[in-house]
This record gives structure tokens, sequence and C-alpha cells, in this order.
């Protein structure tokens, strides 16, 4: 029964949100299995390390003994004092195994004991974390047992060594006595040889037993988010495409003057709400209209919106239409590419060293699955050659079928995989490869609010089209009603094409590939200018401190300056004219940035809810807008490595804070 409730919640909350639930759940999964694959790797290389540390404590044994014996052949004091040196080793580990042993060790301790056993300061916290979190497990329990059992046979060298030194050093040293000495050493070193392999092999063992439990969990993970972004998608996709056809089937009805037919609603969601006020017009409409031109509109995909260049050819490979990131990855202009030959953003030799690519390129696209990709080498305006990453998907038209092609610079991935290849690491090839399926995954969740955005926009812009004509041919024509349930339905639809283009503005912050050197005064200056008529409008006053240069995406850089500076212009006081004072500080390694404003101030029970994607505090007949300014902030704070925050009061202005990395993470 609960799960029946939880469905029909789902079902009928907005597609926004619907969106965003996916995305967030997919998020957390993906980033469960990110957390797993760090710590097994984390955990193997402190199996590593014991083994390494095992072969120094090793061969310093070893080598003791082997100074031993040259003393007391040679009587050399140096041989002896070496003897001590190769001893020191042991005795580092041996005060990190006493430590650890305790209840309530000295962790200072036993990581300076490690240390002199020669083991490098990197590894020592994973080696106490194995120790002191870890021992209930067999393997390791057994490898310290083993250890424990070596450690004082291999002290038992020291009295040896002692007595060895003595009669030496003694006025008349007998032959006899120092053979007798040295006869101990060899059962002894028997012993821990033993010791020593069994201490390699039970960590190997180990070793492979967690091998094998991490590439389970990660199976069980990644099947997981598999299966879960698919029942959400086929959910989502079912749904809006349910809702979708329904409406699509009674405009084509009403088009042919069959206005009995009325569209189903099956949800709240603004699908829901869409196909009642499309039933509603229908009633009011019914005595008047007659008839109705049908109206077609071809639909243009939002090529700037996408993060990689998309190129629109035709089937003899003839360039229709470019975006700008294709401008910016290749170097060319767009009237430069319009009307050419797709071939001239191709190697010369490309014919030739790839032409089952080229045929399924040019010479039949349609025969390619739609979104499929394939590598290539792309060709830029200055002759340099690069790798990418091209996927294909025909597109029709009244002109005929074009191809669109969406094409990724992929050469930063290209010297990853050579740089894995080169090294051999079967670990890091492993992590590779599950990158390489989530990037998949992201691309498909991409893919997949591409094409729902699309079926959104295709029903509204019919009903838009129709609504425009029934407007100019009918408005003050038929009675009041009417003319009301007109403008409602046209008010609707425009809410509509608001919340897609909000939510694909949304989906497009992260898609610049570089971050580079922006100096925040120029930014500043720049959404100045933008803003000089509202800044005029409203007598608003905005001040800023120097600021400083930062590592940042300058567009996105500039859209929160924009963001923030709008709102604080936005929200302010009746009949006070707004101020607004921005000022920045170096802190901990971050930016941090301050907006202060004298606006109408925020309460603060609700000063979390304003970073969410869609959350408003005010109808929109007092203040407009859809409330994804502040979530577009927040998504590009935190892509910057750092995050945002507000402090307000109710009727005293608001004070926005954000910071962002001296040097943020690289880009995915």
């Amino acid at each position: 029964m609960k799960g029946f409730r939880l469905f029909r919640w789902f079902k009928d909350v907005s597609i926004a949100k619907k969106l965003y639930l996916t995305v967030g759940l997919m998020a957390t999964l993906i980033a469960i299995e990110l957390g797993a694959l760090v710590f097994s790797i984390n955990t193997l290389s402190s199996v590593r390390a014991y083994v390494s540390g095992e072969g120094l404590w090793s061969k310093a044994q070893k080598d003791a003994m082997y100074q031993l014996l040259r003393y007391s052949r040679t009587h050399n004091e140096a041989d002896y004092q070496e003897f001590k040196v190769f001893m020191k080793v042991s005795a580092g580990d041996h005060k990190s195994l006493v430590e650890l042993g305790k209840p309530n060790p000295n962790m200072e301790i036993a990581r300076q004991g490690f240390i002199e056993g020669r083991n490098h300061p990197d590894d020592v916290g994973g080696m106490i974390t194995l120790f002191t979190r870890f021992n209930w497990v067999s393997y390791i329990n057994k490898a310290i047992k083993i250890w424990s059992e070596a450690d004082p046979l291999v002290r038992e060298f020291n009295p040896i060594a002692e007595q060895l030194h003595a009669e030496i050093n003694s006025p008349n040293p007998s032959p006899e006595k120092i053979n007798t000495i040295i006869a101990a050493i060899d059962p002894l070193n028997v012993r821990l040889t033993k010791l020593e392999d069994d201490f390699s092999y039970t960590l190997g063992e180990g070793s492979r037993w967690l091998e094998n439990l991490v590439l389970k969990l990660l199976f069980i993970i990644a099947l997981s988010v598999e299966v879960t972004g698919l029942t959400l998608a086929i959910i989502v996709s079912r749904n809006i495409q349910k809702g979708l056809s329904e409406i699509l089937q009674s405009a084509k009805a009403v088009t042919k003057k069959e206005f009995n037919r009325k569209a189903k609603a099956f949800s709240k969601d603004e699908i829901g709400i869409l196909a009642n006020n499309f039933n509603s017009m229908a009633e009011e409409l019914e005595r008047s209209i007659k008839e109705f031109q049908q109206a077609q509109q071809k639909f243009k995909g939002l090529l700037e919106s996408a993060p990689d260049a998309i190129v629109i050819v035709s089937e003899k490979g003839t360039i229709h239409m470019i975006n700008n990131q294709c401008e910016s990855i290749f170097g060319y202009k767009k009237e430069e590419l319009e009307g050419c030959n797709v071939e001239m953003l191709l190697p010369e030799r490309f014919r030739n060293k790839h032409p089952e690519h080229r045929q399924l390129f040019f010479d039949n696209p349609r025969a390619r699955p739609m979104g499929a990709s394939l590598e290539l080498l792309g060709l830029r305006k200055n002759g340099e050659e690069f790798p990418v990453e091209i996927s294909l998907s025909p597109l029709k038209t009244e002109e005929g079928v074009l191809v669109t092609a969406a094409i990724r610079d992929i050469s930063e991935k290209k010297a990853l995989e050579n740089e894995i290849k080169e090294a051999n690491l079967s670990l890091e090839q492993k992590v590779k490869q599950r990158t390489a399926e989530l990037e998949i995954k992201n691309k498909e969740l991409e893919q997949f609010a591409y094409v729902a955005s699309h079926d959104l926009q295709e029903p509204l812009r019919t009903t838009s089209s129709f609504v425009e004509l029934l407007r100019k041919q009918y408005y003050n024509k038929i009675d009041a009603n009417a003319d009301r349930y007109i403008n409602y339905v046209i008010q609707a639809s425009d809410r509509m094409k608001t919340l897609i283009k909000d939510l694909l503005d949304y989906s497009r912050i992260g898609r610049e590939k570089q971050f580079e050197p922006v100096d925040c005064n120029v930014t500043f200056t720049e959404v100045l200018a933008d803003l000089a008529k509202v800044i005029k409008e409203n007598k608003a006053v905005i001040t800023a401190e120097k600021l400083p240069v930062v590592k940042a995406f300058p567009t996105e850089l500039k859209l929160l300056f924009q963001n923030l500076i709008s709102n604080s212009i936005k929200f302010q006081k009746e009949g006070i004219a707004p101020q607004i004072d921005i000022s920045a500080s170096k802190e901990n390694g971050h930016w941090h940035f301050r907006f202060r404003d004298n606006g109408i101030g925020i309460d603060k029970q609700y000063q979390q809810r304003i970073f969410i994607i869609f959350q408003r505090l005010h109808n929109r007949s007092v203040y407009e807008g859809s409330g994804i300014g502040l979530a577009h902030c927040k998504k590009i704070v935190e892509l910057h490595g750092g995050s945002i925050w507000v402090e307000s009061e109710a009727s005293k202005g608001s004070t926005f804070h954000f910071t962002i990395a001296v040097n943020p993470p690289v880009s995915g």
C-alpha cells in the first residue's frame, strides 16, 4: 500500500522534480560506487605496503646475519657496526608492533617505528589503519601473529652479537668459542625464513580475497545503478510520453473539428494541467470554432545548449549549421564552415585510413543506430590533429534527412588512456573502465533530458500555434469567457516553456572544459554593463572593492555575479533604492566573496530552501522568475570547489557568501 502511494506521489509531482530526483538518486548511487572503489584501492595499497615492509625487514635480517658472520671472520669493528645498523630496521618495526598491541596505542610512536623500519611515510597511515581496524580479518590476524612470533626471534641476534663482540675483543679470543657462538645463528635464520615466507603468503592470500570481494561489491553496486536508472527512466519516459500522446491525439482531433475527443489527464504534473486547460479551451470554443488551420512548425534542436560541438550536415556532407562549441573546438567561424563540406574538419588521409567509418558517416548515415559513437581524428583550422568522439543521429526535415553529428574533443581522455596503458597497472585499468562506464551513464542521462525537453516543447508549440490562431480570428468576437480561457492557456504554455528553458540552462552548467585566469574586476564591469538598464530604472548603487584574479570558467563566473546582483536589485524594499556592496578575501585556500544588500531579507527558516531548484518564496505576481537563479549559483560554486550560503534577517537585508577554490578541481 505504501509502495502504491509512493508511486502515485511520484507520478503527480512536477516533471522538473521527477528529473531532479532521478538525477539525484543516480548521483548518490554513483558516489557510493566511487566510495567503495576508493576504499578498496586504499586497503589494497596498505596490504602492498605490509608486503613491501616484510621485504625490508627480511632483507635487513639477512644483511645483519651476513655482517655478524663476516665480523666473526674479519674481527673488523666496522662489520659489527654495520650489523647494528641493519638491526635498527627490525627494532623500528618492533616498536610499532609493541605500541599497536596496547589497548590505547600512541599512534605517533607507532608511526615513527614504521618509518624507522624504512617504510615509506605515505604508506604508514594505511598500515596502522589495517593493523588496528581490520585485525579481525582472518588473513590480517594470522599475519600479525606470524609477525609477533618472528619479532622475538630476530632480537635473539643481539645477545649472540654481544657475546661474539665480547669474545673477539677479549685479550685472547678463542676460535672454538667464536664458532660455538656463530653456530647458533643458522638455526635461528632457518626459523625466521619460514616465518617470513608464511607472512608474505598470508598477505598474498588476503590481497586476492579482498580483490575478489571488491570486484563482487562493485558489480552489485554497478548493477544497482543500471537497474535503478533504467527503471526510473522508463517510468518517467512512459508517463511523459503517455500524457504527450494523449494531448497530441486531442490536438489532431480539434484540427478535424472533432471536439468530443477530450485529452485524458493521467497525473497532476504540468502535462496533466496542460491537458485540463486544453479541454477547457475546447469546451468553451466548440460552439464557435468551425475550422482550424493546421499548423506545422519545424523543430530546431537547442543547438547552443549542447555541451559538445554540433554539426548538422546533409547526406552528401554539406554543412548546414554548427554551434558555438564547434567554433571553439575547431577554430573556425560559422560563416567559414556553413555551406562547406564536412571533410574539411577531418585529415586528408581520413578516407584511406578509416573507409568503413567514412561510409557510415557520409554515404549511409541512417544505417548507424541513433546515438552510437565512433572515434576519429579531427583537424583544427591551424592544422592540428586531435582525437574526437562522434555521435550520429538522423533528423528528418522538409528538405530531406539531415545528419546531426555531436563531436567531443577526447584529447584528455586519450592522453589518460595512454598513460594507464604505459604504466600497465591492472588496478588502474579497472578504474579507467569504471570511469568510462560512468561517463556513458552520465551521457545517457543528458540525452534523456535532451529528448524529454524536445518532446515537451513540440506539443507546447503546437498548442501555442493553435491558440494564437484562435486569438487572431476570434478574440473579442465570442464572449469574455472565451477570451479569458485563451489568455489562460497562453500563460500556462509560456510558463511551461520558461520551466523547460531554465531546466536546460541548469543542465548546461559545468560544460566548459578549461579553467582560465579571470579578472573579477573585468567580470564585474561587464555585468554592470549588461544590467545597465535595470540598474538605472531601480536607481541602484553598486560598489566593489578590489577583486582578485581567479581560476574559473569565465562564462559561468559571470552568470554567478549577474544572478546575485539581479536578485539583490529585484528583492528591494519598497521606496528604498538598492545598495549592493561586493568584497572578497583569501581564506584557507579559497577566495571568499561577499554580496551585501539592503533588500527585504530572508527569514532564517527559508535560507537553505532558496538554493533548491524551482523553489520560490514569493508569488509570481509580486516577484517574477522561475526560482532557479540561486540553484544556478549553487551549482556553479560547487563546480569551482566551493560553497554558497546566506546571512540574513527579514527586512534587514542579506549578505550572500560564496567561496571558490584557489586551485579548483579538474573539470570532467
